[in-house]
């Protein structure tokens, strides 16, 4: 599920907050709509998809964790990049590469559990089915996706 759109005006948005580090916009994307959420996902485990360690510190914080902090949720972080693997510089078929960088560490906390595997932004869906395929292996309760901005096509 996308909350918005994923415009030339989201687009612009998003790089403000992470690109630019304009922490600032972080309730900007999520909040709006957080009371629905927070009803809609109450038994909810949040999943964020991951950045690059090396990203989040240079950057101060991690962009996808501090837009969904405001459902108050608990994340389970337990997806990480293996190395530095930026998509939008990429192709649709490079893309799918992702499945390479992505592993999942301590699943089994994953276990009988609802999970929103949650980001910013989707474009071909190859980190989100990277995500579902890890996390299945760890038999969840249930599973459902919440990005902020998706394409459509």
């Amino acid at each position: 599920m996308g909350i918005y759109e994923y415009d030339d005006h989201m687009k612009k948005l998003i790089y403000q907050f992470k690109g630019c580090r304009d922490y600032e916009l972080k309730d900007a994307f999520v909040a709006p709509f957080k009371k629905e959420l927070k009803m809609r996902f109450r038994d909810f485990f949040l999943v964020r998809l991951p950045s690059y360690e090396g990203d989040d510190i240079e950057r101060g914080f991690n962009h996808v964790e501090e837009i969904f902090k405001c459902l108050k949720l608990p994340f389970i972080n337990c997806l990480y990049k293996t190395k530095k693997y930026k998509q939008s510089a990429r192709n649709f078929e490079e893309r799918q590469e992702i499945s390479k960088v992505i592993v999942i560490k301590n699943g089994e906390k994953l276990m009988g559990k609802k999970i929103l595997i949650v980001d910013d932004i989707s474009t071909t869906g190859a980190s989100l089915k990277t995500a579902v395929n890890l996390i299945r292996q760890f038999n969840p309760k249930e599973m459902k996706i919440l990005v902020v901005a998706k394409r459509v096509l």
